[in-house]
């Protein structure tokens, strides 16, 4: 997430679709794919399955992760658990993680709170071993 999304106005918003028309016909391609396969699985189904996953999250926030919820990047202690920041773009958050955490529970905690360029070497270094991607 970042630290302020900011209000675009509506020609913003034509331009953007403008320029990434491929990308707006794709997203509105399986966004209505989604609801047409959320309308077979039961509107009131999935409303309680995602219930659950909102509390399981909100359980695991509050067990997890300092404060509850998303951090500025230079609040985060551990440099595994910062994400990435665009040179020039908005300031993405992150999570920090409690202090006290036993070792299984640490490992849990830092899977879920991991930014996703730190997540994607990690299953790449576990699907095809640490030396994926290195030249020599």
């Amino acid at each position: 997430s970042r630290d302020s999304p900011g209000e675009i106005s509506p020609s913003q918003k034509r331009r953007l679709r403008a320029w990434n028309s491929l990308d707006w016909a794709l997203y509105s391609h399986l966004n209505r794919s989604f609801w047409r396969k959320a309308e077979e699985f039961g509107l009131a189904r999935l409303r309680e399955e995602v219930a659950r996953l909102r509390q399981r999250r909100e359980f695991l926030a509050g067990r997890c992760l300092k404060g509850g919820g998303p951090v500025p990047a230079q609040a985060i202690p551990d440099g595994n658990l910062r994400p990435f920041q665009p040179p020039g773009g908005g300031k993405i958050l992150g999570f920090a993680l409690r202090e006290g955490l036993g070792e299984e529970e640490r490992e849990l905690c830092s899977r879920m709170a991991m930014p996703e360029l730190q997540y994607k070497d990690l299953l790449e270094r576990r699907q095809f071993g640490a030396k994926n991607g290195s030249f020599g």
